[in-house]
C-alpha cells in the first residue's frame, strides 16, 4: 500500500514494515553469519529488498529480546557480562577475573571494544536495572522487513518504520502531536536500534495511546548502517493502527500548508 505521508514529503526513503512471523519467505535475504542485524534492515530501507532474520541468526542478547525471542540470557551472569559491557566495561563490572576470562575467548579488536564498553549508560547498576526494565517477548521464529509496498492484504505489520530526515522528522512529530492534548508524545529509549524499531514498539502495540520510538541512538546500530544512510538521518517507529491514524490525519495537516512546501 502507498503512503500518503511518504508521498506528500516525497520521502527519499519510503517506511518499511517488520512482520513477525513462523514462516521464512523463500525470497527472502537472510544474514550468512551472525552480526548485528541493522545492516540488513538499512538493505531494506534503502535498496528494498525483503530481509528475514530468525532464532539461528541470535547474535547477542540485544536482538533476542528486539526481535522477541525471549531475553536473550541463560542465567544472571550473562545478564551481568552485558550489563558490565553496555557501561564501562573493566571498570563497571562487579567481577574483574570473570569479565577478562570471557574476553580472552575473544577476537583482539572486538577484545578491546569490551575492555571499555559501549558506555550506554553511566554504571553498571543503571544498565542492569535498564536491561531488566525490557519489554520481552517470546513468539513466532522469524521476523521479516519489507517495503511497505510489498504489504500483502492478509498481511497485519508489528512495526512500521520511517526513516527521516530533519525536517521529515519535524513534520512526522508535529502531525503525531496534532490530535494529542499533552506533550512527551516521541519515545526515545535508551535502546539498540533492533530494540526500538523491535519490542519497544511491539509494546507501544499493547497501549490505547501508542507513542512512536525515535532511533537508533546506538552507535553500534548507526556503524552497521552508515554505509546505506546517511549520518543525518534518524528512524522512526510505530504500531500499525497508531501508522492508520496519523496517515489518516496527514490529509489534512501541516503537509499541504504552504509553509510546509517551501521545504520539500
Amino acid at each position: 500500500m502507498p503512503s500518503n505521508i511518504s508521498k506528500e514529503m516525497k520521502m527519499k526513503f519510503p517506511p518499511i514494515i517488520l512482520i513477525k512471523s513462523n514462516k521464512k519467505p523463500e525470497d527472502a535475504k537472510a544474514p550468512k553469519s551472525r552480526g548485528c542485524v541493522m545492516s540488513l534492515v538499512a538493505q531494506t530501507i534503502t535498496k528494498r529488498i525483503t530481509t528475514c532474520f530468525g532464532r539461528e541468526h541470535i547474535a547477542c542478547g540485544g536482538v533476542s529480546v528486539g526481535f522477541g525471542w525471549g531475553d536473550g540470557f541463560k542465567d544472571g551472569n550473562a545478564m551481568d557480562f552485558q550489563a558490565s559491557f553496555l557501561s564501562c566495561g573493566i571498570e563497571s563490572t562487579p567481577d574483574k577475573e570473570k569479565y577478562l576470562e570471557k574476553l580472552s575467548h575473544m577476537p583482539k579488536p572486538t577484545q578491546e571494544m569490551f575492555k571499555h564498553g559501549e558506555r550506554i549508560y553511566s554504571d553498571f547498576e543503571t544498565a542492569k536495572e535498564n536491561i531488566k526494565s525490557r519489554p520481552v517477548y517470546d513468539s513466532e521464529d522469524y521476523v521479516i522487513f519489507k517495503g511497505l509496498e510489498n504489504l500483502k492484504e492478509d498481511e497485519i505489520p508489528d512495526s512500521v518504520i520511517f526513516t527521516v530526515n530533519p525536517i521529515e522528522l519535524t513534520a512526522l512529530i508535529q502531525i503525531n502531536t496534532s490530535f494529542r492534548l499533552k506533550d512527551a508524545y516521541l519515545l526515545t529509549p535508551q535502546a539498540s536500534g533492533c530494540q526500538a524499531i523491535g519490542c519497544f514498539t511491539f509494546r507501544e502495540s499493547e497501549s490505547d495511546n501508542p507513542k512512536p520510538v525515535l532511533s537508533p541512538i546506538d552507535f553500534a546500530a548507526r556503524s552497521k548502517m552508515k554505509h546505506f544512510i546517511p549520518n543525518d538521518y534518524l528512524i522512526i517507529s510505530m504500531p500499525w493502527k497508531l501508522f492508520l491514524k496519523l496517515e489518516e490525519i496527514s490529509k489534512k495537516s501541516v503537509l499541504q500548508t504552504g509553509m510546509f512546501k517551501k521545504f520539500i
